[in-house]
């Protein structure tokens, strides 16, 4: 799926995609409305998600992603040097930046690589849907401006999953990235629940069962698998941290490399 609102680049990307991937589908989203709307539809795999979109922000939709498929590969592009992230991103595994113009060859060996990893059942679902690709499309058109569905009175969770290909710190980068005001709970089966507070993107304040801010930042960064939930209405206790997000995930990660917890 590529999900870019500028139209030749959406044309452009489509075209490279089907000259070195003859068998493949292709869909296209202008926004994030219409991408939610397409996610229900269809299986999808590989993404191609623009940053900067009319109805909000790629990062937006990468929570949609892996809450749908926690196997996809996806990848970011946009007009914004992000260098900082890159290296960060490439290593996850989970994300990839291609700033614009996009690296043809650099996006076809993302998208080589990632059909290799494909189970089988997944190539034939993607070949089977080209006989049904044009009626779903045409379905398509009359929603291609519908928001995403209202949460349930008294709902005030939007997103939750389990954490298998996104860890721990992709996320709170990408809250970061998405100016996000919010809470978020990270629960462990071996760590137990730590809480992240955001603030127009900036972190504001982190607890565990043992530690508050920079400490329990660094503590909850290094854990593996578990859930993450979104907790849109919860209040920190109290502003531990300051400065920049960057300088707070910098020092978090010192911290638990020297105490040997990797994250």
């Amino acid at each position: 799926m590529v999900v870019e609102d500028d139209l030749v680049t959406s044309v452009a990307l489509g075209k490279v995609i089907r000259r070195g991937v003859p068998d493949a589908l292709v869909i296209s989203a202008r926004t994030l409305a219409e991408a939610r709307v397409m996610l229900g539809e269809y299986t999808v795999t590989f993404f191609i998600l623009d940053i900067n979109l009319p109805d909000g922000s790629g990062i937006e939709f990468i929570l949609d992603v892996t809450k749908a498929n926690p196997e996809a590969t996806i990848v970011l592009i946009t007009n914004t040097p992000l260098p900082e992230y890159r290296d960060r991103a490439e290593a996850f595994g989970v994300m990839n930046f291609l700033a614009k113009p996009v690296d043809n060859q650099r996006l076809m060996a993302l998208i080589q690589e990632s059909r290799k990893q494909e189970p089988p059942a997944a190539k034939e679902e993607t070949a089977s849907l080209f006989g049904a690709s044009l009626n779903r499309l045409k379905r398509l058109v009359g929603f291609a401006e519908t928001a995403a569905p209202p949460a349930r009175q008294g709902d005030t969770t939007f997103f939750r999953a389990s954490l298998s290909r996104l860890t721990v710190l992709d996320i709170i980068q990408l809250k970061c990235l998405n100016t996000i005001t919010q809470g978020m709970v990270f629960k462990s089966s071996q760590h137990g629940v730590g809480r992240v507070y955001f603030q127009n993107g900036n972190i504001i304040h982190a607890e565990t069962q043992r530690a508050t801010g920079m400490t329990a930042l660094s503590e909850i960064i290094s854990w593996k698998g578990g859930q993450a939930e979104e907790l849109p209405d919860d209040q920190p206790p109290e502003r531990t941290i300051s400065g920049s997000w960057q300088n707070a995930l910098l020092i978090a990660a010192h911290a638990a490399d020297d105490k040997g917890m990797n994250p």
